[in-house]
């Protein structure tokens, strides 16, 4: 059966969200006990080099991204962050040490506490408090979505997968304004390209996949997102996909996309703000 076309903004037919995840150090420090030069290295390319060759391809496709940025790496990379902000780019929350555990170690009122540190950092640095909730890889509550909405003002989360489309959040099967812009793990470079021996990631030891296998798969995902008028989020990692092979690729699938001239390029933010306009209404 055919899906009701989705209204994107400037008669455009489909949305295309960049998320770029600083994680920086963050994701290779689990033992502070016994840190990793050489670990550590691989997360400080993210933030030191690779963050600078993602503004500068942005800046040449004009095309906005959102960037979620643990708080501490946004307090050790103060420039980063500024940079970014300056160039039109979202900045988004994102843990503050990209927690594992947050939710099933912390109480309530701990995880909050994570997530107001964080922004106090954003504050102090760009004046704004992030707005956009990219959930790490810790799992988390059923009621942890409305607090993030009503106590702590996110206006919206793309935390999960369940869909290719935006959607208004319900809360005890009440509609709700917080939007939802899922992601998909197929569109994320992680399961593509990590590859560290300490710990093995992948376990098995995998050969990295084929640039041109990896192009061809976002290649085809767009053709189908373009078709049927969706919205195509990314979940990109500057240590991984910012290196300069895997930079050239990401500028093909974006010639490839901006080949088509419906294509409606934006933040989080942006696209949040647009659903809740056009397809929002009163809370249920």
């Amino acid at each position: 059966m055919e899906q009701e076309k989705i209204k994107w903004p400037f008669g455009a037919k489909c949305a295309v969200l960049f998320t770029i995840h600083v994680d920086g150090e963050s994701l290779y420090n689990r033992d502070p006990q016994k840190p990793s030069p050489r670990r550590m290295s691989y997360g400080t390319y993210g933030p030191v080099r690779a963050v600078d060759r993602l503004l500068a391809l942005a800046e040449q496709k004009r095309i906005p991204c959102s960037y979620f940025i643990p708080g501490q790496i946004a307090q050790r990379y103060p420039e980063m962050v500024k940079k970014i902000d300056a160039m039109g780019h979202e900045i988004g929350f994102h843990g503050y040490d990209h927690e594992e555990n947050m939710y099933r170690e912390l109480s309530k009122e701990g995880w909050m506490e994570v997530i107001e540190r964080a922004q106090q950092v954003f504050e102090r640095l760009v004046g704004k408090r992030a707005v956009g909730y990219v959930a790490t890889s810790c799992d988390f509550g059923e009621d942890a979505p409305e607090v993030w909405y009503r106590e702590l003002g996110f206006q919206y989360s793309s935390s999960m997968r369940g869909d290719d489309r935006p959607y208004r959040v319900s809360f005890g099967g009440r509609k709700s304004n917080f939007i939802e812009i899922p992601a998909r793990w197929e569109l994320d470079d992680y399961p593509f390209f990590i590859y560290s021996f300490d710990p093995p990631q992948p376990r098995g030891q995998d050969r990295i996949a084929s640039y041109d296998g990896v192009l061809a798969n976002w290649k085809h995902e767009f053709d189908g997102y373009y078709a049927e008028g969706g919205c195509m989020t990314f979940m990109l990692h500057p240590q991984i996909i910012g290196i300069p092979g895997r930079c050239e690729l990401l500028e093909e699938l974006i010639d490839y996309m901006k080949e088509k001239p419906d294509v409606w390029f934006a933040t989080g933010q942006e696209i949040a703000r647009w659903w809740r306009e056009v397809y929002g209404g009163e809370e249920e």
